[in-house]
Formats: C-alpha cells, sequence, structure tokens
C-alpha cells in the first residue's frame, strides 16, 4: 500500500472515529434533556405492579429486621399501589422493586432513615450526579432485569449429568472445524456435528431458557455495578465501598457469562451457539459460579435498585413540594400533625390533628371525608418510616406499625361472606394490640356487615378492649351510640356538611365533638330520588 493510500485511510477512519464519538456525545445530550424535562414528572412508562412486586416476594422480611412488612389488608385499605405508581420513577425494573419493597416494610431505626436522607438530598441538589448515574442505569431498562430477583431468592437448580459433557462436546465441534481445514476428514462431517449440537442445545435450552434470560440481565446489572463504582461516585458513601466489594467476588462469574451475551442483528451468533454449544456450555459453568457467590450478587441488586429508589424519592419531592422531615418523639409519645393531606387527591384538604388521647372516635356524615382522614393518616405514618417525609407541614409521631380495616370485601373465591371476612380483618387488629409494639390503629365501620343490635354489642366490647392497649387508635364511624357510651375512654372528632343552594358542601376538615348532622336522605334527593321516596324517608324518621 503506497503512502498516500495510508494517509487516506488514517484519514477515513479518524473522520469514522469522529463521527462516532459526536453521535455518542449527541445521545448523551438527547438523555440528559429527557431527564431534565421529565424531573419531577411522572413518566410515561409505568412498571407493572406484579414485576414491582418480585423482590418483595422473594426477600423474607423478618420483623425488626430492619422493619415490619405492612400485610396485604392494610396495604390493599391505603391504596397503596396507587400510592407506588405515584411515587415509582426509578429507571429499572429492579429500582421500581427495592422502592416497593421500601414501602411495605417501614423502619423504626432513624440511623437507615438519615442514610436515606442523604442521598435522597444529594440526588435533589447535584443534579449532574444524579444525571451520570440515571444514564448507567439506562442500560437496565428492560422488562426482562425485572426477573433478576427471581433467580437470586429461589433455589438455583442442580446441573443434570450432561452438564460436565457440553465442553466436551464444544471443544469436539472446535477440534472437527479445524480437521476439515486441514483435510483430516471430509466436509460433511460439519453437517453432522451441527445436526447433532442442534438437537443436543434444543434439548437442554428449552430446560433452561428463561433462566439463559436472567443470566444475561446478570451481566447487565453487573456492568452498571462496575460504572457505579468510578471515582466520580464515590459521594455515594457506604453504598460505593459496598459495591465495590462485592463486586471483587464476581470477577470470574463475569467471564463465564460473557459468552451468552453473544448477539448479532443477523442470527450469525445463533449458528456459533449451536455449532459450539456456548451458551449452554456458560450456562453451567456460571451456574456454579452464581451459587458461590450469591450474598454478593443479592447485595449488588439491593444496592442498584436501592440507588434507583433514591432518585425517584427525590424526583417526587420535586413534584409534590409541600412536605416536611418527619419529627419522630419517644417510644408512645406525642402524634401531632399539621396541614396533613392525602397525596393522591387533585385538590386535597389539609387537616390539623393532635392525639390528645390515643383513642378517637371520628363521627359524620357520608362523603363527609372520614375514610379519607384515615388513610391520610396511614399514608404518611408510612410515608415517614419509609420516604424519610410526610405531606404535610409538620409531623411528630414515635415510630409505628400500621394496620386497618377499612375496605369492604367478599371473598367469592372462598365464599367467605362479608362480615366474616370483618371479623378476621378485626381480629387481626386485637393480635397486633396484644404484641407489645406501638400500633396506629384505623378502623372504618366497624361490623357494618351484621345487624344492629349484635354490631353496636360487639363493637363496644372491641373498642373498649383495644382502648386497654397503648396505640393509637382512629375509628370512623356513624354509630353515634358509641359516641355516648365509650365518651369516657375515646375522645370525639367529626366532619361535617352544610346544604346549600347549590346542594350538600362538605369542607371535609376534622373538628372535635360529636357529628351533630346527618345527611343520608339528603343525598338521595340531591341526586335525583323521586320525590315521593324522599318526602315518605324524611316522615318515618320524624316519626322514629
Amino acid at each position: 500500500m503506497s503512502y498516500i493510500n495510508i494517509v487516506y485511510a488514517s484519514i477515513f477512519f479518524a473522520l469514522l472515529a469522529g463521527i462516532f464519538v459526536l453521535l455518542k456525545f449527541q445521545l448523551r445530550r438527547k438523555k440528559i434533556r429527557h431527564f431534565r424535562r421529565n424531573w419531577g414528572e411522572l413518566p410515561e412508562y409505568r412498571l407493572n405492579i406484579e414485576t414491582a412486586r418480585i423482590y418483595s416476594k422473594m426477600k423474607d422480611t423478618k420483623p425488626d429486621k430492619p422493619g415490619y412488612s405492612i400485610d396485604e389488608r392494610t396495604w390493599q385499605d391505603l391504596d397503596m399501589n396507587e400510592i407506588f405508581v405515584l411515587i415509582n420513577r426509578t429507571i429499572s425494573p429492579i429500582g421500581g422493586q427495592l422502592l416497593f419493597h421500601l414501602l411495605k416494610t417501614p423502619v423504626a431505626d432513624v440511623r437507615i432513615l438519615a442514610e436515606r436522607e442523604k442521598l435522597i438530598a444529594l440526588f435533589s441538589k447535584d443534579q449532574s450526579f444524579r444525571e451520570n448515574i440515571q444514564i448507567a442505569l439506562l442500560k437496565l431498562q428492560t422488562k426482562n432485569v425485572g426477573y433478576l430477583a427471581r433467580l437470586l431468592w429461589t433455589p438455583l437448580p442442580q446441573p443434570p449429568f450432561y452438564a460436565k459433557l457440553l465442553p466436551v462436546l464444544s471443544f469436539m465441534s472446535a477440534a472437527g472445524l479445524l480437521g476439515i481445514f486441514i483435510h483430516l476428514w471430509p466436509w460433511w462431517i460439519i453437517i453432522f456435528i451441527f445436526s447433532f449440537n442442534l438437537f443436543i442445545r434444543h434439548f437442554v435450552k428449552r430446560k433452561i431458557d428463561d433462566a439463559i434470560i436472567s443470566f444475561q440481565q446478570l451481566e447487565k446489572m453487573l456492568h452498571v455495578a462496575d460504572l457505579l463504582t468510578a471515582r466520580k461516585f464515590e459521594r455515594l458513601r457506604a453504598l460505593h465501598g459496598e459495591l465495590k466489594r462485592n463486586l471483587k467476588k464476581t470477577r470470574k462469574l463475569r467471564k463465564k457469562i460473557i459468552s451468552l451475551q453473544l448477539q448479532d442483528g443477523f442470527g450469525l451468533s445463533d449458528y456459533i451457539n449451536i455449532f459450539f454449544l456456548l451458551d449452554v456450555t456458560a450456562f453451567y459453568l456460571a451456574l456454579n459460579e452464581i451459587k458461590k457467590n450469591l450474598p454478593a450478587l443479592q447485595k449488588i441488586l439491593e444496592i442498584v435498585g436501592s440507588i434507583d429508589a433514591m432518585i425517584s424519592i427525590a424526583s417526587f419531592r420535586r413534584q409534590f413540594s409541600r412536605f416536611c422531615i418527619p419529627q419522630f418523639s419517644a417510644d408512645r409519645g406525642e402524634f401531632f400533625v399539621e396541614d396533613i393531606y392525602h397525596p393522591l387527591l387533585e385538590n386535597p384538604v389539609d387537616n390539623t390533628f393532635h392525639f390528645e388521647a390515643k383513642n378517637i372516635l371520628i363521627t359524620g356524615s357520608n362523603m363527609s371525608g372520614k375514610t379519607t382522614f384515615l388513610k391520610t393518616m396511614g399514608i404518611n405514618a408510612i410515608f415517614a418510616q419509609t420516604l424519610n417525609m410526610a405531606m404535610a407541614k409538620k409531623y411528630k409521631a414515635p415510630a409505628l406499625r400500621v394496620k386497618s380495616s377499612i375496605s369492604k370485601s367478599d371473598n367469592l373465591m372462598t365464599g367467605k361472606s362479608y362480615y366474616l371476612s370483618e371479623v378476621e380483618s378485626i381480629l387481626r387488629l386485637i393480635k397486633a394490640a396484644e404484641d407489645g409494639k406501638t400500633y396506629l390503629l384505623l378502623i372504618d365501620e366497624i361490623f357494618r356487615g351484621t345487624n344492629s343490635v349484635e354490631r353496636s354489642a360487639a363493637s363496644i366490647e372491641v373498642l373498649d378492649y383495644l382502648a386497654q392497649n397503648d396505640d393509637f387508635i382512629l375509628v370512623a364511624t356513624h354509630d353515634l351510640d358509641l359516641t355516648q357510651i365509650l365518651q369516657k375512654i375515646y375522645e370525639n372528632y367529626h366532619f361535617r356538611e352544610t346544604m346549600q343552594k347549590t346542594g350538600l358542601h362538605f369542607d371535609y376538615k376534622i373538628k372535635p365533638g360529636r357529628s351533630a348532622t346527618k345527611n343520608a336522605i339528603a343525598l338521595l334527593e340531591y341526586t335525583g330520588f323521586p320525590q315521593a321516596i324522599v318526602a315518605g324517608a324524611n316522615r318515618r324518621l320524624s316519626n322514629t
């Protein structure tokens, strides 16, 4: 090649490299613009709730190590799936899974909350630092990454007897190909080897196909974790050091699963994998290495997911600027909230409330805000001990466990009536109150599924029993008799409405004392029931 051709070739490759660098730079800028445009906003992509639950299902959560797990009834009562969707702005499925699990497991240790707060504050304030991490996390923005938790927290399969033969067959394939090139045997040997290995690979791969996909995602996760150990991310503090320590243990594993990443856009990689059995051989070689390093891999997933989750919380705070950092009082101490509100409501009304007595009965007409207030208190108690924030101007309370019996539910699948389901739900609260922990117990319309005589008798005894413990109890009820009978042990609050020309008006503000208004019949008239029904109902009411 002449000198001038070498120069032209050098210029060509330099221009090609320059174009590649420029395109990469422009792509990075495009991603950063996307992050900035969507910061503090709900993302278009929503993580499926079933995928979000995977890590939480796989994880064996034990009480106070470091938190407890919110039971499914309370989770549904407080609409926590919708709350999760509102908060979740994570990039990766594992970030969403760690955020979901974080909401499911409130902690009582303020040191854990303080560490979370440092990260959330860092991501809130340092845009460039946050965006560099988000760019790294984009490599995990695929659906299949969401199944990594299932891989790492379920028992891995034992290699079958034929697994040891796969490297031998792979070597023989390479030797056979070499033999044809040096004319040791005829060309049709290639067809025989390919056909035989095609059968073997199909037989093996159908048993491990799902696991191979997870292994491929494992390499992606380790690559992202490696990026996050760069010096520019040292401000991740203890997480940075933990990532480095655990990544060192996975070096052999990464070498063994690299062939599982062999892919191209033309299908050539499939033929290479068939002929040399590369992917199935690498799978079983990597399997033993994964078993050896399972604790390290689990920790890496948790750290990467937690970083993503903390960025999501910072974005959520940007959207909802009306929040406070909670103050935690001494065990079973003061419980006070100022201007607290429900995050799911488009135009929420805030309330200020002080548990001057720990047992509260709330009365009020239909639609006046009783149930919403119960949910508001429960959601914010969970927020305080998970996100280290409350949707309020001030939140001061001891560390609490939240249990509720709010939503009406018949269980047709098990044949349980609504009343039996409610009885079992209330029993959960009784058992919780007996375990010595401090609870916020939320009850809406106790025993509404049975007749009024038995409902009243059972309700009085249950509420009296619960009041003997040192928990915080909020009970919403229409039963005004309870407010009279239990007035020595339950303080009364209420919500009220006013009748205006345009109809019923609710201010949704909690007030001291018992309710003095009723609106069930007025609602019939307001919603358009025939006047004969409304007038008859009013006559019957006046005669009672």
